[in-house]
Order: C-alpha cells, then sequence, then structure tokens
C-alpha cells in the first residue's frame, strides 16, 4: 500500500494563533494519511483543534516537560487509520519526548514514533536516540515508522546512533538529504549566541548567522517500505509571514511486499 507522512515542527511561539492558518492549509495541501507534529502547543484541545480543522478522525499526543529549562510541548500524530494504542515513551526519567502510537490499517498494523530529541546536549541526544533505538528493536517485524526534530545533522554522532537501524526516506527518494530543514526566515539566526553548526552535530561555520541544519526526519526500515516520493513543504511565506521556523518534510512510502 501507499502512505504519505508529513513530518512537521510547527513551532510553538507567541504569535502560533496568526501562523496557524498558514499551518493549516499548508497540511491540507499534503493529503497525508498521518501526520507527525513537533512543538503543539501544549494548553488543552490544540492537538484535537488540529485534527478537527484538518478532518483527521484520530489523534493522539504526549505532553512533555524540559527539566532543565522548563520547555514545555506536546507532540502530536494525526491519522487517517485508527488508532489502537498510544505509548508516551520516557527518554530519560519522566521526560516523554517520544510517543508510538499504533494504528490499524487495512489488516495490518503500523506504529508511529513522534519525537523532539535535545536541542543543545549532543550526549543526552545520543542516550535519547537509543532509547528508541531500544523500543523498536522488541518488535522487529511490526513496521514502524519514526519521525520528528532530531536537532542533528545526518551526519552528526546523533544520527550514527540510528543509521545501523532505519534510513532516511527523503535520502531513499532523492538519494540526499534535504540542504536545510531550520531554520526559515521566521526566526533567523543573527541574534543567537555563537555555536549552532556544533550543537547540530556540524562543523563550526565562520559565519553562524548563515548556518543552517537538515534536521528533521522521516525514517523507516529498508525492509519495511521503499520511499516513492520524498520533497521539503513549507517553503514560501504568505504575506512576509513564514508558517513555522523549520521546513516539512513530505514522504510517500509503499511497503515492501
Amino acid at each position: 500500500m501507499d502512505l504519505t507522512v508529513v513530518t512537521y515542527n510547527i513551532y510553538k511561539h507567541e504569535d502560533f494563533d496568526q501562523r496557524l492558518p498558514l499551518v493549516l492549509e499548508l497540511l491540507a495541501g499534503a493529503s497525508a494519511e498521518v501526520l507527525c507534529l513537533q512543538e503543539v502547543p501544549p494548553s488543552s484541545g490544540r492537538t484535537q483543534e488540529v485534527a478537527d480543522r484538518l478532518g483527521y478522525a484520530s489523534a493522539a499526543e504526549s505532553v512533555f516537560v524540559r527539566p532543565d529549562d522548563g520547555w514545555t510541548e506536546a507532540l502530536a500524530v494525526l491519522s487517517r487509520f485508527p488508532i489502537r494504542e498510544v505509548e508516551p515513551l520516557d527518554l530519560r526519567p519522566a521526560v516523554r519526548n517520544c510517543i508510538r502510537v499504533r494504528l490499524g490499517l487495512d489488516g495490518s498494523i503500523l506504529d508511529v514514533y513522534n519525537t523532539h530529541l535535545h536541542p543543545r546536549d549532543s550526549d543526552l541526544r545520543q542516550r535519547e536516540a537509543a532509547v528508541i533505538m531500544e523500543r523498536l528493536g522488541r518488535e522487529p517485524g511490526v513496521s514502524a515508522i519514526l519521525c520528528g526534530d532530531f536537532n542533528a545533522v545526518p551526519g552528526g554522532r546523533t544520527m550514527a546512533v540510528v543509521w545501523p537501524h532505519l534510513r532516511s526516506a527523503f535520502e531513499m527518494a532523492t538519494g540526499a538529504h534535504p540542504d536545510s530543514t531550520f531554520p526559515t526566515p521566521l526566526r533567523p539566526l543573527a541574534g543567537r549566541q555563537p555555536g549552532f553548526s556544533e550543537r547540530r552535530e556540524a562543523p563550526p561555520t565562520d559565519n553562524e548567522s548563515q548556518a543552517k541544519a537538515a534536521i528533521d526526519y522521516v525514517l523507516v526500515r529498508p525492509t519495511q517500505f521503499v520511499a516513492l516520493e520524498a520533497r521539503v513543504i513549507g517553503e514560501t511565506a504568505t504575506g512576509g509571514l513564514w508558517p513555522s521556523d523549520h521546513y516539512g518534510l513530505l514522504a510517500r512510502l509503499q511497503t515492501v511486499s
């Protein structure tokens, strides 16, 4: 079967309600069976609001708080298929920054994982990624997709934990990883402290204000899926306003017979 999946960090900043119509228009145009969203505002009902406005019958979320900086967000999975199980995953004690949702397809099941790894600490990110790989490894026969904002570039140490187990659908479909998924012009880097590249595990640059990184992924087991198409979404502004500080990724997958 063919399956279209989108991952998108929608940036829960104070201007979220202003940008929400752009996010909804973009996601509606993607016509995906499964949406994995990061940085949904954690206030009660926002995930269901997005699901209702986009016409998704099934939705699940995991709200987490990072203890080191107090950051709070919801991770959301929206699906055209029924949700059979929901399992928030603690990637470190009491920090549920990953969610596994088991979907009931026609005569089969699919596990969809959605995560947002730590934005600054590479060692912690690697440990978080290892927890997800361990959970995936418990059920190797179950078809699974892992999406999210990994805050790490393809050649970095965090993704080195992932590559023995999973492959990027974007790279599978196009032969390369995207040039960048963060940041968009909504959130330029000019005012930031130096070290953006190093925090994403990329070589440092002389001008960090021009740095960019591919840090968002749709990941699959190549024994279970082939990627027929993949593209970056959210690359245009409307009236000078960008939908998010990330670009999203769309992947059209086909199950391996």
